[in-house]
């Protein structure tokens, strides 16, 4: 059930026996500031859930529209206040306004979606204005777009100043929360909508985030959705058309997106399925990358069909679109969710159930025939940062020998996602190489315990059998070594280390991280440096 609470002007949407307040939450966890009403509200005021105009958006889309981006100009009725805003500004003396210009063309993108997306990601990472100032210091707590568009943020606090922003936004803020209040109560119907449908109360009330952020000043009918940690943002442009869809798209990832971090070890399990992507070029690099977040797009992309109008057949073609489109198991979870609206458990009692009803040989021979045809989509869903990318930072850290780095990108992705067996392994290797060996135990413990990739659940055996020859614990070496040969990982490198583990033990006070073969992407998980 959920309640539409008017205080102040401000929507505020609650769901059923949650506060309406995020506590606890830093800047850099909670990127959405007290810009989005104006002056005088504080953090702890702010809806966890709710719609709201946004100014560091409206701040920097103003610049890079002042600086070159015109993408979308040709509609102009399409976005009467970016007109507006524009015409006013190109009125007006700002002298940093030859640096934005550099700058801007500097890191124009081709693709003219991604190059307003990469600054839209730096708005969410700013602090409020005037300061304007970038939230995280360190490459590792901000999205790599970000980070290569730090220059760009004291440029960005002269703008503010000099163009009188702070006028524009008392200006325009009474049209754009007219139009906030459009989304308020679209996204109430949306949330009991679909909470009903999937038997789900609102989740984490008290530590999750959802905002429908306005953005009058990007391209007409363009969504972009970030997934930050705890919080959930739908970034909406000017629109000429609905964005219902685009609403309930983003709210069934906020919903489902952290089930597979409950579930890894099922998800993992399936894993083999995700080779299909090698046939899939042009699918968005997060989804080729990411095999939770495409298993989830394609879970919701099934739902849309179900709930979508029209016949049977009709519903049952936009789910195989969806699989032509790169989201391969969009099929599956079609049939699969007709069996979940036949029975009387929620989604988070069905969702482990139905996932590992997933038969990889019947998938493989599904998908055998289909002729993929992946393309761009108005709705981006960029997560930040996806676990594999995190991973993989994490670990050429490792490589380069900055375990410090290594340290903090794991930790922080520990945090988002949960304990992940390749983060566990790679803070287990962290904690070898700064000297740390009970920490390195336990973290090889959890990684061996919760890994399905046999390369990952192997080596962390070996090195923990290593960890107790170096502390003359022989029979719990031996054990060690032997459950690495259990696992069954067939690389010659896994074995030769377990079978001489076993024979020799070892008496290096260096351990050697594995180094892996070239050919396939997830042998390359146990990375290290040389001693």
């Amino acid at each position: 059930m959920v309640g539409c609470l008017l205080l102040g002007g401000e929507a505020r949407l609650l769901a059923q026996g949650g506060p309406e307040e995020v506590p606890g939450q830093s800047q850099a966890q909670n990127p959405i500031q007290n810009e989005g009403r104006g002056q005088g509200q504080s953090q702890e005021q702010e809806a966890a859930i709710g719609a709201e105009p946004d100014l560091r958006l409206f701040t920097v889309l103003a610049a890079i529209n002042m600086a070159g981006f015109d993408a979308g100009m040709e509609q102009p009725d399409a976005a009467p206040l970016r007109a507006a805003v524009r015409e006013e500004l190109a009125q007006r003396t700002i002298p940093v306004l030859a640096d934005l210009r550099e700058f801007y063309q500097s890191h124009l993108l081709r693709d003219p979606d991604r190059n307003l997306s990469q600054y839209i990601s730096l708005a969410l990472f700013l602090s409020a204005p005037p300061e304007l100032t970038l939230l995280a210091e360190n490459p590792a707590n901000v999205p790599l777009e970000v980070w290569e568009l730090r220059d760009m943020v004291p440029l960005l606090a002269a703008f503010y100043r000099e163009a009188d922003i702070a006028g524009l936004w008392q200006k325009y803020l009474p049209a754009m929360e007219q139009e906030a209040d459009r989304y308020r109560l679209l996204l109430a119907q949306v949330i009991l909508e679909t909470n009903s449908y999937l038997r789900m109360d609102t989740p984490g009330a008290t530590t999750r985030g959802f905002a429908i952020l306005i953005s009058p000043l990007g391209a007409p009918n363009q969504t972009n959705a970030r997934s930050y940690g705890e919080n959930y943002y739908l970034v909406v442009g000017p629109a000429a058309e609905s964005a219902e869809a685009d609403i309930r798209h983003g709210w069934l990832h906020y919903l489902l997106d952290p089930f597979p971090y409950r579930h890894a070890r099922v998800i993992e399990s399936k894993i083999g399925l995700h080779q299909v992507t090698q046939r899939l070029p042009g699918l968005d690099a997060a989804f080729r990358g990411d095999f939770s977040l495409l298993l989830t797009e394609s879970l919701i992309r099934a739902i849309q069909a179900r709930r979508m109008p029209g016949d049977a057949e009709a519903k049952k073609q936009a789910a195989h679109e969806a699989v032509e489109e790169g989201f391969y198991l969009a099929d599956y979870f079609f049939e699969a969710m007709e069996k979940f609206e036949q029975q009387p458990v929620g989604m988070r009692l069905y969702y482990s159930e139905m996932v590992d009803g997933i038969s990889t040989r019947n998938e493989q021979r599904r998908l055998a025939g289909v002729e993929f045809r992946a393309g761009p989509s108005r709705f981006r869903e960029m997560p930040f940062n996806s676990l594999e990318e995190m991973t993989q930072r994490g670990e050429s850290s490792i490589s380069q020998g900055e375990f410090g780095e290594a340290s903090e990108i794991f930790e922080a992705a520990m945090k988002q996602f949960g304990p992940q067996p390749r983060v566990l392994y790679g803070l287990a290797i962290v904690a070898t190489q700064q000297k740390q060996p009970e920490r390195a135990k336990e973290y090889f413990t959890q990684a061996a315990s919760l890994a399905t990739d046999p390369r990952t659940k192997a080596w962390s055996h070996i090195y923990l059998g290593r960890l107790f020859d170096l502390e003359g614990k022989r029979p719990d070496a031996v054990r060690a070594y032997r459950a690495a040969l259990a696992v069954g990982d067939p690389s010659p490198d896994t074995q030769e280390a377990a079978e001489k583990g076993v024979q020799e033990g070892f008496a290096s006070p260096n351990p050697r991280p594995a180094e892996p073969p070239e050919e396939s992407p997830r042998q390359r998980v146990p990375l290290g440096t040389r001693p």
